[in-house]
């Protein structure tokens, strides 16, 4: 959350394409509108009046969790039709500028209560939670803070800081004791890099306090900053907030390890606020559920410790490499279908007790802090009611699907004719997998890993159903084109076993084998047919616990053709086999490397006759090595971003899962013909090693990537290679082997496959 003066200096974390780093991330965000009246953005000026003859939020959750909005002073006056608005939807609240330190306390000592005070009596004489927000940030903090009382031009002493951040927490914290029930106490401490967001990152906080108690980090003002809230206030819910970590793993475990150390020393953290500025394209509602399932796990130190989603909005842009939308159908029902996914895995988590409270950073699309962000004059529709205080079909989602138009998604199926059998044919570790997770019944039960190949007369359909109640009932319905519009059924339960339907149970339930024969149709590349499935958890006593569906989640489980998705016929999955060997990694080109398969970056993703390179690749339990032969006439690393030098880059998939964002074992390694390293993603930066040379027509590198785990032979791990061509300290070229999305440095789904033999 911070100011439009401010923020387009951290427009290189907006979701981009632009290979800044191995990890998907998103920015902080503001109180769109609070400080700058009408935006450019909106172009035209549309009535509002709220409807009054729909379903509250507030009410349709209420089992589940409180649901709040950010605003803004002027929407508590009663003439704001806001006001009559969020009062009917919401129950709980969030201040977007007006409690932030740098309008609490402008100059030392002088503190502005007016939109505060206006705030909490507001929630109050409409029975609303309040939070309050923020105490602690780098961001719309003055400069004062950080300065020497009588020379601005030197920094503050670690006590001069320390004593300025006492009394500003104790003075507002305690001035609404017993009346704000959580405070954001620190916001956004996670570097968008490593550990703790510092002086390069507009920080100062870090760099002044320090290390103060010896133990070897420098959260200590961290520490601080919890024990005064905690001091003013006992009772309040003292929160640390942070974004990005909903498809950042990287990110998620530093604060998950930052928060863990305050726990083990008794430093009064009552929870997590997750941010939540994501977009319609990612992250997957499966790694929103591990995120909220990781810090519910701090419970076991305090089980009164809450997770919060703190800001919640929805971008219908997949990055600021787009220009203006027309909010169309197609557009609303996408953005309603992640919807619905998300806030299925929200009432999951909350009936586990591990999600408490759900706040949108705006309660309708006016109030959004995306218009103007990060394209100028490009408005944004990230909520669920419109710029007129309407309902969207993503509020329709959430509230009865039976009235959404469903968004019709498209998945791939790789050519190939996997065996069907008791073991599972090791093609299908090359393929992609998509989640089959959207209830239309129940809240908690089984859903399913799917992924699919095809041939000419079949559908190959493998489903790792992750199911923990036993029952024979239980069962996968796979619905397929006939040709004629309609579907053909294929019902398969945990017991089936034929000669076309193998089931084998696992620890976490069960796994399906099928192929499936497509009659008349006779499938080619490019051929789209109608799909969807329906997996059906059954308890113990034989009644239908839950139902989850793949696309069509408003028929009820009848399961429309219309409402279906697509199963489109890709071509086989990219794949290499690389050699045991061990190379010297010298930039020297080694007589082993002859041993090895050569691979193309022939894929153009930005630019024409850009640099390209063959690409050989060896492997031993530790490493798996890559040469790079790069043809380029002009080199150049004048610029200082390093994915705009001219440069290799080496994507790793350790576990081939090929998710959707970067896990814990996918890596981004990066180096310029000068051997100078950068990367993303969970690099084993102390392990890496890389040596090159340049040539007559270009450049060489050799890389030694370590791997987590010792490899073995006829392993399959996912594997990308890319080379990035600059000129004048401008990137003005990308070739890469595999995927062609240009997504790689956020996303494994589309990488290749690099076969480990002897």
């Amino acid at each position: 959350m911070f100011s439009k003066k401010k923020r387009l200096k951290l427009m290189s974390l907006i979701i981009t394409g632009s290979l800044l780093s191995g990890i998907y991330t998103t920015v902080s965000c503001q109180s769109a509108l609070a400080d700058t009246g009408n935006t450019s953005a909106q172009t035209q000026v549309v009535k509002q009046d709220y409807q009054k003859d729909i379903p509250a939020l507030k009410d349709v959750f209420k089992d589940y969790f409180p649901v709040g909005t950010e605003l803004n002073p002027s929407m508590m006056d009663s003439s704001d039709p806001h006001s009559g608005f969020i009062k009917y939807q919401y129950n709980a609240l969030v201040p977007g500028n007006f409690m932030k330190p740098d309008a609490m306390q402008p100059t030392e000592g002088n503190f502005h209560w007016d939109d505060a005070d206006k705030y909490v009596k507001f929630g109050e004489e409409n029975n609303m939670i309040l939070r309050g927000h923020t105490l602690v940030w780098h961001s719309q903090i003055p400069d004062w803070f950080f300065q020497d009382p009588t020379d601005k031009a030197k920094p503050a002493t670690r006590e001069q800081l320390r004593s300025r951040m006492e009394k500003h927490i104790k003075t507002v914290v305690g001035r609404y004791k017993g009346k704000i029930k959580y405070w954001d106490v620190v916001n956004e401490v996670i570097s968008d890099k490593s550990g703790l967001r510092g002086d390069d990152e507009k920080s100062k906080w870090k760099s002044i306090i320090g290390d103060i108690d010896g133990d070897g980090y420098d959260d200590d003002y961290i520490e601080l900053a919890f024990k005064y809230a905690h001091e003013a206030d006992p009772d309040a819910t003292l929160i640390i907030n942070d974004y990005g970590t909903e498809g950042s793993t990287r990110k998620r475990d530093d604060l998950y390890n930052l928060i863990e150390r305050m726990l083990k020393k008794g430093i009064p953290v009552g929870g997590v606020g997750l941010q939540s500025h994501i977009s319609m394209y990612s992250p997957s509602a499966g790694q929103i559920k591990d995120g909220i399932e990781k810090f519910a796990s701090l419970k076991k130190y305090d089980p009164k410790f809450t997770v919060q989603v703190t800001e919640l909005d929805m971008t219908i842009y997949s990055g600021n490499n787009e220009g203006t939308k027309i909010v169309t159908d197609d557009i609303l029902a996408q953005e309603a279908s992640q919807y619905k996914a998300i806030f299925d895995v929200y009432k999951e988590e909350a009936k586990k007790g591990n999600l408490g409270l759900v706040m949108f950073w705006g309660g309708s699309d006016d109030d959004t802090w995306l218009d103007n962000f990060p394209v100028k004059n490009r408005p944004d529709a990230p909520l669920l009611f419109d710029r007129s205080l309407h309902a969207k079909a993503a509020y329709w989602a959430l509230v009865d699907p039976s009235k959404v138009n469903v968004f019709k998604q498209k998945t791939s199926a790789s050519n190939g004719t996997p065996v069907i059998g008791n073991a599972l044919d090791s093609k299908w570790m090359m393929v992609k997998p998509f989640e089959v997770n959207s209830y239309i019944k129940g809240i908690d039960g089984a859903t399913a890993k799917v992924k699919t190949m095809w041939d000419l007369k079949n559908i190959y359909v493998f489903a790792d159903v992750n199911d923990a109640t036993i029952s024979n009932n239980d069962g996968v319905d796979i619905f397929i084109d006939d040709g004629t519009g309609k579907y053909v059924k294929y019902s398969v339960k945990r017991n089936t076993d034929t000669d076309i339907v193998k089931v084998i149970s696992t620890s976490k339930g069960y796994q399906i084998q099928a192929k499936l024969p497509l009659g008349t149709i006779q499938a080619k590349v490019g051929t789209e047919l109608k799909f969807d499935m329906k997996v059906n958890d059954y308890d113990n006593y034989g009644i239908l616990n839950s139902s989850v569906v793949w696309n069509d989640y408003a028929s009820g489980g009848t399961m429309k053709p219309e409402n279906g998705g697509a199963l489109v016929c890709n071509p086989e999955s990219k794949s290499v086999e690389a050699k045991r060997g061990t190379p010297v990694i010298d930039g020297n080109i080694d007589d082993i490397w002859s041993t090895a398969n050569v691979i193309s970056t022939d894929i153009s993703l930005q630019g024409t006759n850009a640099a390209k390179a063959k690409v050989r690749t060896l492997w031993d339990k530790d490493y798996i090595y890559v040469l790079y032969e790069v043809t380029d006439s002009e080199l150049d690393k004048s610029s200082k971003n390093a994915y705009e030098q001219d440069s290799v880059e080496a994507f790793i998939d350790e576990n081939n899962a090929k998710t959707s964002a970067y896990d814990n074992d996918d890596a981004q390694y990066r180096v310029n013909y000068d051997n100078e390293q950068s990367g993303g993603g969970s690099r084993i930066t102390d392990k890496f090693k890389s040596a090159t040379k340049v040539t007559d027509n270009g450049y060489i590198v050799e890389m030694a990537i370590p791997l987590h785990n010792e490899a073995v032979a006829n392993q399959i791990i996912g594997f990308d290679a890319q080379v990035n061509d600059a000129d004048g300290g401008v990137r003005n070229g990308v070739n890469i082997w595999s995927d062609s999305t240009g997504q790689t440095w956020s996303t494994m789904s589309n990488v290749g496959n690099l076969k480990l033999v002897d």
